[in-house]
């Protein structure tokens, strides 16, 4: 379906909604403005594991739901999910460009971060959105990366810091502090215990005691970890229809 809107779009995977990322929706939320143009979050799922762009067995931050949730509360025109199954997959850079960000979003303005990648094995990159931008009538603006303490700020930066028990640190590049949602564990009977299976696709931290808060309350949840996946143990009954917020660890 072809979109008339003209529109401002920010492309972006956006897994874990981190200060770098919080600029270039911003950004592109003030350009829409400017344009007076739709505002549109654009982000990607990869509906096979051998379709990501990596082998390594990505664990993400924030489940699909609470991504999106997360990038509607910004207020754009539209947030969509970009399904890259068997076909969208592999389209080339150039047939990304003219089916996706023309033929459905009549794209005007794309703002993208420094390191985006697109199209057929991520063969797509800035320079490849700005040498389209005569033939498809589009400009491009990049967003530079913000450094934390003297690295690039990504989604893997953060994913790996949280994986280490670095919560303080991770929290410190997050727009929301890292949490565990009440529907990515299970609590046992006892509202005691709680299990995060392997085959879960959320990052969880290493083996540690950790300072928690879920709902008004603060804990201390216990993380060991075994074949089959992660145990929390609570130091007291918890609600388990709460989301479990991480402050720091403490062990």
């Amino acid at each position: 379906m072809i979109k008339n809107n003209a529109s401002c779009v920010a492309l972006g995977n956006f897994d874990g909604i981190h200060i770098g990322h919080d600029i270039l929706i911003k950004r592109m939320i003030e350009k829409s403005h400017e344009t007076n143009q739709d505002s549109i979050i654009i982000t990607f799922k990869y509906v096979k594991k051998d379709l990501k762009k990596s082998s390594f067995n990505i664990r993400y931050i924030n489940n699909t739901k609470k991504k999106i949730d997360m990038l509607k509360s910004y207020g754009v025109t539209n947030v969509v999910e970009i399904e890259l199954d068997e076909v969208i997959s592999k389209y080339s850079p150039e047939q990304f460009i003219k089916e996706i960000l023309i033929g459905r979003f009549n794209a005007k303005n794309i703002v993208v971060g420094y390191n985006f990648t697109f199209g057929y094995k991520a063969m797509g990159n800035i320079k490849t959105l700005k040498k389209f931008e005569d033939i498809y009538g589009y400009r491009v603006e990049e967003i530079y990366p913000v450094k934390y303490n003297g690295i690039a700020v990504s989604s893997t930066l953060v994913r790996n810091l949280i994986r280490e028990g670095k919560i303080r640190e991770g929290n410190t590049l997050l727009i929301n502090d890292y949490t565990i949602y009440s529907e990515d564990i299970i609590i046992n009977n006892n509202k005691k215990v709680g299990f995060v299976n392997n085959n879960s696709s959320i990052v969880v931290p290493i083996e540690g005691k950790y300072k928690v808060r879920i709902g008004e309350d603060e804990a201390i949840a216990t993380i060991i970890t075994n074949k089959e996946g992660s145990v929390f143990t609570f130091n007291k009954e918890i609600n388990a229809s709460k989301d479990i917020i991480f402050l720091d660890k403490i062990i």
